[in-house]
């Protein structure tokens, strides 16, 4: 079922995926993936769970689609009990993994960090977070300012978010301290 991996860098990994609640009685279970699409989850060979502080590989005997669900199946579990005790683990994947991006385009992870600076060269903080209320995405701004506030520019690419530069380590908004 898993194969242990000595010394980890969680920093190699990102999370993907986690199981969820059984399906039936041999072992099956749901799997809820994070991916902006779920089934881009069916392209990565290799998935890792952090267990007892180490990543393990995890070895599915299969992922499909059921309906709006993806049900998953590892080739070791062979029964409800079985698949309980694995518990609600999540899932990894290793980075290398991610598909080569667009230029202009980024991985969530790889924003967190970045520095803001709006069309009139103002820099207005480094993003702390993204996150997502339902609307669309949102960057969550550290702000540089004295008064120590948090920014939240809306994700809307081609209005809000102009560009972004990957090797400068910095995102163009059209945005105004004072929003």
């Amino acid at each position: 079922m898993m194969r242990k991996n000595s010394s980890v860098d969680l920093s190699l990994f990102i999370l993907i995926a986690k199981i969820g609640k059984t399906r039936g009685l041999k072992g099956e279970f749901f799997l809820r993936s994070f991916a902006q699409n779920p089934e881009t989850l069916f392209s990565f060979k290799k998935f890792y769970a952090l267990s007892s502080s180490k990543m393990e590989e995890v070895h599915f005997e299969f992922m499909k689609q059921s309906n709006a669900y993806i049900v998953a199946k590892i080739k070791s579990i062979n029964d409800i009990d079985e698949a309980k005790a694995f518990g609600q683990k999540d899932i990894y994947i290793l980075k290398s993994e991610l598909p080569e991006l667009e230029v202009n385009e980024a991985y969530w992870f790889e924003l967190e960090g970045m520095q803001i600076i709006n069309l009139e060269g103002q820099h207005l903080g480094h993003v702390q977070e993204v996150n997502n209320f339902g609307g669309n995405d949102v960057l969550e701004i550290k702000s540089q300012d004295k008064k120590n506030k948090n920014l939240l520019i809306p994700f809307i690419k081609n209005r809000v978010i102009i560009s972004i530069d990957k090797s400068e380590n910095s995102i163009l908004v059209d945005w105004q301290e004072d929003y």
